[in-house]
């Protein structure tokens, strides 16, 4: 493929603005399948927008959802062909009961609801007799229009999301980030050498209280020793703080939680008397911090087996979405934050794959190691109940806490030893699970959610992906046109109402007076490898890009013995991308990378 040296004018005209680029919505009007259920919801639903619709038979459902920025009243219409019977009915959340709904032989069927505060509302359609077309048409407060599950929304409250990897003495992300957001970051000041920084006395210490739940280790027995032992690797002797020593060093008052998937029956209820222990310290917590493993295992502990929320998981959510806690997690902690998780496989197998399986809560029960469970030598846990056994690279998806309701969350995601790239992952997410922005974020990196606001904290970057209305065609083979992707890294915000991106670095043509740093392109052979110092190609590629003169670049992603199809990923610079970095001439970054695009072939 050739490629030309030389930037278009409308693309230098773009560059020469610094003004943060902002995305307008693309109301829907078409329903698309398969919406069967509320985590597939149909999102961009406008106000007053009418969606054109299908029903094939009586089991089969149509699922919507859309954000309310106010209180205020939400008009439902359903109209359907004269012999029909079909009916709605309103949520105001993805478990529960409905607050509204018209079930009788009127057509159109019409009914309201008074919405008492903002949040994001899920509309079911179904068919009482008869298939046929229908057209649905939903009016909500302030005339706003509706994210539903495409990042415009968002989010309540307050969420801190680590990328995994993190460096145990990164302050940045502990002090100055997470410490900072609790708002109690007064009366002591953390000495990182010091295991007694803050009183355990919750009654009386003026440090961040965090609860610390471990349900993502194997069993409990690991989940206790990862809380209470450090731990000292026998050849290096490096020491691993355990997650007691880490916030007390970082000035927090840590306190366990103890349910995992192997004593949730009983930790995770108000019947026992350790339930009630938990609960208690998650009713005093300024922090709820989930720690990394397998999120399936916090999926299996934290919710019942129909999804909904286990009495632990409620007191959680009661208290976040007051602004009385902060939702905090990595790595697996940060997977499982949205309201649909995904995991196991890697990126190749996951665009051989196409689709996502999904995986039940009752799918994944606790199973002993062989041998039994031990601290010393470790035992080697069951495989997680996502993995496949004919293809180790396939993944599959299970329902989230959904702290992040309208969006996509991947871990580990360009900067992970011994590994591989997620950005194949990521675009199967987009495609499989429904909304239309999805966040990579990278190891020893956090993104901070403030409501409408995300921030970026620490070492690495964090990617955007966006996906439009034509993003995915229909075929055998995954392939995506158009996808938007952005790389952020400390201090870039991304702001969900108008996916807007701001950053207070220099732009690299225009205000600076620099122009690219790279006369010619970088293409990857293998664009998902990690190389032996745990930076992948994706961001090589990605971030070279941004300060070359060529306009695009290729990362190849070739076949192998579980995966027969290859891809080409051309990552693309058109109009309305922009690049900045921190300094000028010959330097490798941190750089952010605004509006990008991405196919794949």
């Amino acid at each position: 493929m050739k490629r030309s040296n030389v930037v278009g004018v409308l693309l230098m005209g773009a560059l020469l603005s610094a003004a943060p680029w902002v995305g307008a919505q693309t109301c829907r009007t078409t329903e698309t399948e398969s919406n069967n259920t509320a985590d597939t919801a149909n999102g961009s639903v406008c106000s007053g927008t009418a969606i054109s619709a299908s029903l094939s038979s009586t089991s089969d459902l149509d699922w919507y959802k859309f954000d309310v920025t106010g209180p205020g009243t939400i008009t439902i219409s359903v109209s359907h062909g004269s012999s029909n019977d079909f009916d709605w009915y309103l949520y105001p959340s993805l478990t529960g009961s409905y607050v509204a709904y018209k079930s009788t032989t009127s057509n159109p069927e019409v009914g309201s609801y008074s919405a008492p505060s903002a949040g994001t509302y899920y509309l079911r359609v179904k068919s009482y007799t008869g298939s046929g077309s229908y057209t649905v048409n939903v009016t909500y407060p302030n005339g706003s229009t509706g994210g539903g599950g495409s990042g415009f929304a968002p989010v309540t409250g307050k969420v801190w999301l680590n990328g995994g990897g993190m460096d145990q003495t990164n302050t940045a992300v502990f002090v100055n980030g997470l410490r900072n957001a609790t708002g109690r970051n007064t009366g002591v000041t953390p000495n990182i050498n010091s295991t007694a920084n803050c009183s355990t006395d919750w009654a009386t210490t003026p440090c961040p209280r965090i609860a610390v739940i471990t349900a993502s280790a194997n069993s409990s027995l690991q989940g206790v020793d990862k809380f209470n032992n450090d731990l000292v690797n026998a050849t290096t002797g490096a020491v691993s703080w355990s997650y007691y020593n880490l916030f007390q060093r970082h000035g927090f008052s840590p306190k366990h939680v103890l349910s995992h998937h192997d004593t949730y029956a009983s930790n995770s209820y108000d019947t026992s008397t350790q339930g009630q222990a938990n609960i208690a310290i998650v009713n005093q917590a300024d922090v709820v911090y989930i720690i990394g493993g397998d999120q399936f295992r916090v999926a299996r502990t934290l919710l019942k087996d129909d999804g909904s929320d286990t009495p632990l998981m409620a007191a959680i959510r009661a208290r976040q979405k007051a602004g009385a806690l902060i939702y905090a997690g990595d790595s697996a902690g940060t997977a499982i934050a949205p309201a649909t998780s995904y995991g196991e496989g890697i990126s190749l197998g996951y665009l051989n794959q196409n689709t996502l399986a999904s995986i039940n809560i009752a799918d994944c029960p606790y199973r002993a190691p062989v041998g039994g469970e031990s601290i010393n030598p470790p035992s080697t846990p069951q495989p997680s109940c996502t993995t496949l056994p004919s293809n180790p690279d396939y993944g599959a998806k299970i329902k989230g806490l959904g702290f992040i309701p309208n969006a996509n969350v991947e871990t580990h995601f360009d900067t992970r030893k011994s590994a591989t790239g997620r950005l194949g992952r990521m675009i199967n997410a987009l495609k499989n699970i429904g909304p239309d922005v999805a966040y990579g974020i990278n190891e020893n990196t956090a993104l901070f959610f403030n409501g409408d606001v995300a921030t970026v904290y620490g070492a690495n970057g964090v990617y955007v992906a966006e996906k439009t209305a034509n993003t995915f065609p229909t075929g055998s083979k995954l392939t995506a046109s158009g996808i938007v992707l952005s790389y952020l890294t400390a201090g870039d915000t991304f702001r969900f109402s108008d996916r807007s991106i701001t950053t207070t670095k220099s732009l690299l043509i225009g205000s600076t007076g620099v122009g690219y740093q790279y006369s010619s392109y970088l293409d990857s052979n293998d664009i998902f490898a990690v190389d032996a110092n745990g930076l992948g190609n994706t961001t090589k590629v990605f971030t070279h890009l941004g300060d070359q003169s060529p306009i695009d670049s290729i990362g190849n992603a070739p076949s192998d013995k579980y995966n027969p199809s290859s891809f080409k990923l051309t990552f693309k610079r058109d109009a309305t991308t922009k690049a900045y970095k921190n300094a000028t001439g010959s330097y490798s970054g941190p750089y952010t990378i605004m509006k990008a695009r991405l196919d794949v072939q």
